[in-house]
């Protein structure tokens, strides 16, 4: 006789013929059915877990030679990530600082999706420069978005934002709550040129002298959006538009959640705190000169789908050239808002 339960058990015993076995036949036929369905039920989920694990262990990191950003496979963004995937990719993040994921085939509406399982999305207020009507995701183009064709090289907005990014800067870090990350999706993309490059600070920081470092954490940077126009002689903005975004003001040298340092730096910055102009312009474009040499630097040749997250507490970046007359380009940003002030160095 098999183990089952001792009030079945019991029942057996009290008497083993009639109507009490006929019962207790019946009992023990819905017991072990019942056995059978939980046993079932138990190695189907396991099954389905293993399933989903082998899934999600499908993701591939695979840093870059120089050290400076990975690449991502295994990976459709376009679909809603698991726990366990997503958090593959925000350690990578963590890591590495600035991840390439290859062969998208996103829409605006799935590009917010991911963004924002980082965080809260800067928003772009303009209607023009929106993408598809999301008013978190920014059109960097050329293309005009009424007409459909090439904007005149001449046009003041279009060649604000060109002077703007073609400079070494960090988003949004004149911001007083400086955004998180930036992603940068690729759809329309010229023959020749229009590649991106990504310096990342931490590198750069990590070969100063000791001495040096110590002189570096006692800096405080007034970082001003005028800063970029006055540089390239662009008109200033009007007052009503500079009294929303104030200059703001960062430690040069910042502590990431890792631990790792960075230089906080960029075409925003316009000063420091007990520096005259001249001097603190020569500090900022002299440590942007070393953050840009080739072992700091990644240069990225855009493909379309390719996607580029990076971390804007530690990595600049700048727009290349390109026939900005002849050739179109698209991409479309989305920017993870900040959440608390840079962290000084203890």
């Amino acid at each position: 006789m098999p183990f089952i339960c001792p009030d079945l058990m019991a029942f057996y015993r009290a008497g083993t013929g009639g109507r009490k076995q006929a019962d207790f036949d019946i009992i023990w036929f819905r017991f072990r059915v019942s056995k059978l369905y939980i046993l079932v039920y138990v190695f189907s989920n396991i099954i389905l877990l293993i399933m989903l694990g082998l899934e999600s262990s499908s993701i591939s990191v695979s840093s870059r030679a120089n050290g400076i950003g990975a690449e991502i496979s295994g990976v459709d963004l376009s679909n809603s990530l698991d726990d366990k995937t997503f958090a593959s990719i925000s350690a990578a993040f963590d890591t590495y600082r600035l991840l390439i994921f290859r062969g998208q085939d996103l829409t605006a509406a799935e590009q917010v999706a991911f963004s924002e399982r980082f965080g809260r999305l800067e928003d772009f207020p303009d209607p023009k420069d929106q993408a598809d009507g999301f008013k978190t995701v920014l059109r960097v183009t050329n293309i005009d978005r009424t007409t459909g064709g090439i904007k005149p090289v001449d046009d003041p907005g279009h060649k604000s934002f060109t002077l703007g990014t073609s400079s070494w800067h960090i988003d949004s870090s004149f911001r007083k709550l400086p955004s998180r990350a930036s992603m940068l999706y690729g759809i329309e993309i010229p023959e020749e040129g229009g590649d991106t490059m990504f310096a990342d600070t931490t590198i750069a920081y990590d070969a100063l002298s000791e001495d040096r470092r110590q002189e570096l954490h006692k800096l405080t940077v007034i970082h001003d959006f005028e800063e970029t126009r006055r540089r390239h002689k662009l008109p200033p903005r009007p007052p009503e538009v500079q009294a929303a975004t104030p200059p703001a003001r960062h430690p040069l040298v910042t502590q990431r959640e890792n631990g790792r340092r960075a230089l906080f730096i960029g075409s925003h910055a316009a000063g420091i705190d007990g520096m005259s102009y001249e001097d603190a312009r020569r500090l900022i474009d002299g440590l942007a000169a070393e953050a840009s040499k080739p072992e700091c630097t990644y240069r990225h040749k855009w493909s379309p789908g390719d996607l580029v997250m990076f971390d804007n507490i530690c990595v600049m970046h700048q727009a290349m050239p390109y026939d900005l007359a002849g050739s179109r380009r698209l991409l479309h940003r989305t920017t993870v808002a900040g959440n608390q002030p840079l962290a000084p160095v203890d």
